[in-house]
């Protein structure tokens, strides 16, 4: 945009910010609230639920527990969700946690107590199943969804999160999906989510536990926005001036009024990891077939017998390829440490998730949690939480004893057959029929495999890797160079803070300068 607009625009912004900023952020005399749970000062509601104007908030009210989902909450969000959603008094729906973080997950440990009978095994695949039609509804509702991702966000809390419209990050979030530490997989949809993150990236993430901070849980596209925690109370207050008639686009540009400038972005990405080499490395050797051609490739590069060429550049200039092997080395240990069942079953979900709909990535999460919830069929969930949330050991003082003990000892035939084939091998706890229907939910996204969210966050790799090859609507079969690119990018988004990052970084990594400054995709 010219100087003058750009100018403008900040001028614009900041005088908003003062005036929110400065103003009172209590609710209005107007704020009514929805019905909660019975509670008492000792026992205050686990969510509550209150209407400001058009404004739907929903807060996470279990601190003491960082917001850990139970069935009590689940009960309580899914009816106010759907009352939300046949409103035509209600439009943005706020998503927050009480305290210093959103929602540390499910409470797999209230879901585990009941794993020591097979009486009570069912009530392990009720709960998952209830949080699977609460994310489905989230993810294809009409209405515009917000969520403030403050603190701790895993697991289940990716799940409230992930599939809105808005997902706004700060300096605190901490993003993880931490499930093969207990014998678990990514669930709550997060399979589809993962298959979509840029090259191999869900995979590394979704195998390794690694947690994304701040900035980068908005670099890696798990956020469509990044505001700095200082100004949500403003942002909030923002979101209640919205009447009903106010479209995912009117609340993407309020959010954009409090989003952090170039400046404060840089800052938050300075001690980003997964660039360059490492980066490299990831889509590399997380593309290979299996878990054991996976740890291979890494011990090879911790090693220093990896193929170096497949992930250092010239333009890279000196790398420190202590650093490269020291990530290596840490990922394999990390991998390692993991149930191997839970390693393979995570690899073939996340794949399969890449090709599957929104509805049927939870069906299928669905299976798989059933299978899971029986520790006949697989004991790993079971001792995984036992070991790492009961007894609180730590798996690199000791491992848990899983069964099969080795990722050789787990054959492609037993992931199939144990978690993906239909009947399942057993009919205890029964794989819940989740019903999906949009019968009396007017308006509301059909199944879809590409999220119609994704325009809310920073362009993809394949989005600038169209650019650059030629094949993108607006290209004219010209070469372009690293700026046209840029521009390109920056005008199609409106001139969103971080575009000019993202593509920067990708261009570093995935391209070199052919003649006259015009790129060329590796």
């Amino acid at each position: 945009m010219p100087a003058s607009s750009a100018a403008s625009a900040a001028s614009l912004r900041t005088a908003m910010l003062a005036n929110h900023l400065s103003s009172s952020t209590a609710q209005p005399a107007s704020a009514v609230k929805a019905p909660t749970s019975a509670s008492s000062d000792a026992n205050p509601p686990v969510v509550t639920f209150e209407a400001v104007h058009a404004l739907r908030r929903i807060t996470l009210n279990r601190p003491k527990a960082l917001n850990s989902l139970n069935d009590e909450m689940v009960d309580l969000i899914q009816p106010q969700l759907e009352n939300f959603e046949a409103s035509d008094l209600a439009n943005v729906i706020l998503i927050k946690g009480n305290g210093k973080h959103f929602c540390a997950g499910g409470d797999v440990v209230s879901i585990t107590k009941g794993l020591n009978d097979p009486k009570t095994w069912r009530n392990g695949i009720d709960f998952f199943a209830k949080e699977y039609r609460m994310n489905q509804l989230l993810a294809t509702t009409p209405k515009p969804v917000v969520a403030f991702m403050t603190g701790v966000t895993f697991g289940g809390g990716v799940g409230i999160t992930g599939h809105g419209a808005f997902r706004v990050a700060t300096e605190t979030t901490q993003i993880a999906m931490p499930e093969t530490k207990i014998g678990l997989f990514p669930d709550v949809g997060a399979n589809f989510l993962l298959g979509r993150l840029d090259g191999q990236l869900g995979l590394y993430l979704g195998l390794t536990s690694f947690p994304l901070k701040g900035a980068a849980t908005y670099f890696a596209g798990f956020a469509s926005h990044y505001v700095p925690s200082e100004r949500l109370a403003a942002l909030e207050a923002r979101l209640a001036e919205l009447d009903v008639s106010a479209t995912h686009e009117t609340v993407n540009a309020a959010i954009n009024e409090f989003a952090a400038d170039a400046d404060e972005l840089r800052r938050g990405l300075a001690d980003y990891p997964l660039v360059g080499p490492v980066r490299r490395a990831i889509d590399a050797i997380f593309a290979r077939p299996t878990a054991e051609a996976i740890l291979a490739d890494l011990a090879a590069l911790e090693q220093g017998s990896y193929d170096m060429s497949k992930i250092v550049l010239p333009q890279d200039g000196d790398v420190d390829m202590s650093a490269v092997q020291k990530w290596a080395k840490e990922t394999r240990e990390a991998i390692s440490l993991r149930s191997p069942t839970s390693v393979k079953l995570s690899l073939k979900a996340i794949r399969e998730g890449r090709k599957l709909t929104i509805d049927e990535v939870l069906r299928m999460d669905a299976r798989l949690a059933a299978a899971c919830c029986n520790p006949e069929i697989h004991p790993d969930f079971l001792t995984g939480v036992t070991d790492l949330l009961i007894r609180k050991i730590k798996p690199e003082d000791q491992r848990p004893a899983w069964k099969p003990a080795t990722l050789e000892e787990v054959s492609d035939k037993h992931i199939q057959q144990t978690f993906f084939a239909h009947p399942p091998p057993f009919k205890n706890p029964p794989v819940p029929q989740l019903d999906f229907s949009r019968k009396n939910r007017p308006g509301a996204y059909a199944a879809y495999k590409n999220s119609p969210h994704a325009k809310w966050t920073l362009p993809s790799e394949r989005e600038i890797e169209k650019i650059v090859k030629g094949e993108d609507g607006g290209s004219d079969g010209y070469a372009v160079t690293k700026q046209e690119v840029i521009d390109r990018l920056l005008q199609r988004w409106n001139g969103k803070v971080g575009v000019k990052e993202k593509v920067e970084e990708v261009l570093r990594r995935k391209t070199i300068v052919a003649d006259e400054q015009t790129l060329q995709w590796l």
